[in-house]
């Protein structure tokens, strides 16, 4: 039966949920020393502080204590002081843009290995994860060519190792060609052959003999991982300063007069924040609007789709944009964003089901090399195997939050309908939440057969609770295994899902 929740917990009041919230928002205080973090390079702000910030506008909606929003404005003004145009750090471009750029365990990372006299001979490229810790070695082998090794710093990947290498732009065993004949999706190394001065400035035989003549110098070479802005990231930090700005348009009664001065500089922030992906954006002819990356970006899945709960994430500050300033743009952008969720939702059962990465993507639906880089869907993943995964119950809360938010907001067409959001309470009651031996619990994924979700997972199940307005058995199903599960020690989006719950619990 769909609606057979026993409750068996006490339901918490109202000042126990807030209590609960201030006491995670303190610990996570107490690690950062009450300061946010000083940059993004490890997703910190992306996947961390946005988290909290979000947080205190759920709670001063919750509460209507100005104080949240005081702690909100004081972050936020905290984030946009670390923007790389303000810290002058640049981009794999070179460009110093108003956004939060990251590096290392997201970014494709390179090493450059010289030739004998010190001029850069190959670039060495390996995809995440686990490869900002990597080291490149070369050898040369007793024939003239060389080996190529790399090596990972997960101790569970094994070595990529490339033998009979040479650098002659002419020859067969070319470094760039036989990593790229060799490749495997697992591995995720690719070459690329550099030209030496010769090869500019020289002409004829003379040139190409000295050409085939390079040899890269032997030793082991650190690698450098690239800075990207990456989409999602900027969606979810510039979400919660949209969704101050609309709170003060909204609720002026809530928003203290000296945030309120401070809201047009926000907004112009997220503006210029969200015109960095101008070029990411694509809309297909079906009117379903995503994120992409552009080929030459030095990611995992370079020229594919983002996942869907990645582009939602820049889709929960175009919505918000949509409310605030009624630009025709961000309201066409949310809709098209709402189509793509929505068709991506696949009813069994009396409950949703959908997947990680789009249906219709690249990532999904897998790539093969066509035999050329330059014409291959990546230009750092010449192929990857298909993977059709459900979407996860980690994941699932920003997809979950921009539903509710689509829904929420009347000045945008209707998308997702009652009934949806009464299907989406089914997803939680049917495939998410059961009973295992009589314990509570949540699964990994939304697909009603995955494996029990780790610890961690236990403690994002607050993120459903919103939808008791659909489905009220919801609220005892969350209570059941809130009160249930194993403490962790607080995260970010720990205080997210507190506040949900002090929200709606």
């Amino acid at each position: 039966m769909l609606w057979a929740v026993r409750r068996r917990v006490t339901p918490s009041t109202a000042s126990q949920r807030r209590a609960r919230f201030d006491e995670i928002d303190a610990e996570l205080s107490a690690l950062t020393g009450g300061s946010g973090p000083p940059h993004n390079e490890a997703g910190a702000i992306g996947w961390g502080s946005s988290w909290r910030m979000h947080s205190y506008l759920v709670m001063a909606e919750a509460t209507g204590d100005p104080e949240y929003l005081h702690r909100l404005a004081r972050t936020v003004d905290g984030v946009l002081d670390v923007r790389d145009s303000v810290r002058g750090v640049r981009d794999f471009r070179g460009r110093s843009l108003p956004v939060w750029g990251s590096a290392g365990r997201y970014t494709v990372v390179t090493a450059t290995v010289p030739d004998l006299r010190g001029d850069p001979a190959l670039e060495v490229r390996i995809c995440p994860p686990h490869a900002f810790r990597a080291t490149v070695v070369v050898t040369p082998d007793a024939d003239g060519t060389f080996t190529l090794t790399v090596r990972r710093a997960d101790p569970g990947r094994p070595e990529t190792v490339l033998r009979g290498l040479d650098l002659d732009p002419a020859g067969a065993r070319r470094a760039d060609l036989v990593a790229y004949r060799q490749y495997t999706w697992q591995d995720g190394t690719t070459v690329r052959l550099l030209p030496g001065p010769e090869s500019a400035g020289a002409a004829g035989t003379a040139g190409a003999a000295d050409a085939a003549r390079r040899q890269p110098r032997p030793g082991s070479y650190r690698v450098q991982p690239a800075r990207v802005v990456l989409a999602a990231q900027t969606g979810m930090i510039t979400f919660p300063m949209a969704g101050l700005a609309r709170l003060a348009r909204e609720r002026p009664d809530l928003v203290p007069a000296g945030i309120v001065a401070r809201v047009d500089d926000y907004l112009t922030a997220v503006h210029e924040a969200l015109a960095v992906h101008e070029e990411q954006w694509r809309l297909s002819a079906e009117g379903e609007g995503y994120y992409t990356w552009l080929p030459d970006e030095p990611v995992s899945f370079a020229g594919a789709e983002l996942p869907t709960n990645e582009f939602l994430a820049v889709g929960r500050t175009l919505v918000e944009l949509a409310a605030v300033t009624g630009d025709r743009e961000y309201v066409d952008r949310a809709v098209a964003m709402a189509r793509t969720l929505r068709a991506q939702l696949r009813v069994e059962g009396g409950a949703f089901t959908w997947p990680y990465w789009p249906s219709f993507g690249h990532v999904y639906r897998g790539w093969q090399p066509t035999g050329d880089p330059e014409t291959d869907v990546s230009r750092f993943r010449p192929g990857y195997r298909a993977v059709p995964r459900p979407e996860d119950v980690t994941h699932v809360l920003i997809d979950l939050d921009f539903a509710r938010l689509y829904h929420a907001t009347p000045a945008l067409p209707p998308v997702f309908t009652d009934d949806d959001m009464r299907l989406l309470a089914g997803t939680f009651l049917r495939n998410v939440f059961r009973r295992r031996r009589g314990r509570p619990e949540v699964r990994r994924d939304v697909s009603g057969s995955g494996p029990t979700g780790e610890i961690r997972h236990q403690s994002h199940v607050g993120g459903w609770i919103f939808l008791r307005q659909w489905a009220g058995p919801v609220a005892d199903a969350v209570a059941e295994v809130e009160h249930r599960r194993t403490p962790v020690s607080p995260q970010d989006v720990d205080a997210y899902c507190a506040a949900l719950l002090a929200r709606w619990g």
